[in-house]
């Protein structure tokens, strides 16, 4: 499933709100993840047969997230306009990209003075989670917080390249520190993974753009599907 939208512009949807058996997640969504979640709820509503594959849920949300959903541990998924329900909050995305490189001269002083705002309103630890570590949530609710780097980014670059179609047990590296630690989650067990969009795309830009799916249009088929809902 392609992330990006095929067109120059998108329009905000409303909240995506996914009640699992561990907690409830709320995202804001645009019109394009709207439609690329529905075509996905669509595919695994076919019953296969022998099929030990188990494709994820992934979409882009607004507040800089990549989020991956194991769908074994989805009670109901929900879509609401944002004129039956507020949307979670969200920034523009250029804050985002900023906030991870507060350290770079050429800020806009305008942009620099909102991301000053923010880290005061949420604290700094809570900025820096928020554009530069993966969130991986087990499904006995247990959350854990690793920085996204060259290493660990591998895994979920991986997980793209293959349309997030994962064989059962699959062991991934979350957490990598060259010779001295590496840390792998089995994938049955990890209900939710959450990771910083912008930094994401950052660390994989150079990569082959044969395995970068979100540059791909829809197929003919989501196309013509996608025109229907």
């Amino acid at each position: 499933m392609n992330f990006s939208s095929n067109s120059g512009t998108n329009m905000p949807y409303g909240t995506l709100m996914v009640k699992r058996t561990v907690g409830v997640r709320k995202y804001p969504i645009d019109n394009h993840a709207r439609v690329a979640i529905l075509l996905q709820l669509r595919s695994l509503r076919r019953f296969r047969p022998r099929y030990n594959n188990l494709r994820w849920l992934n979409f882009l949300s607004l507040n800089n997230k990549l989020a991956l959903i194991n769908p074994k541990f989805v009670q109901a998924v929900e879509l609401i306009g944002d004129d039956v329900q507020p949307m979670p909050k969200y920034y523009c995305h250029e804050i985002y990209r900023f906030l991870d490189d507060m350290d770079e001269s050429d800020i806009p002083e305008q942009s620099r003075i909102s991301c000053e705002m923010i880290i005061s309103d949420i604290g700094e630890d809570e900025a820096m989670r928020m554009v530069s570590y993966a969130r991986v949530t087990y499904d006995d609710g247990e959350d854990e917080w690793n920085i996204l780097d060259g290493g660990s980014v591998n895994t979920f670059f991986g997980l793209e390249a293959a349309d997030f179609d994962i064989s059962q047990s699959t062991f991934a590296e979350i957490e990598e520190e060259g010779y001295y630690r590496a840390r792998y989650a089995n994938l049955e067990h990890v209900a939710v993974m959450e990771v910083p969009s912008d930094r994401y795309y950052k660390l994989t830009r150079n990569r082959s753009s044969a395995l970068r799916r979100r540059t791909m249009p829809l197929s003919s088929h989501f196309q013509t599907s996608a025109a229907k809902l």
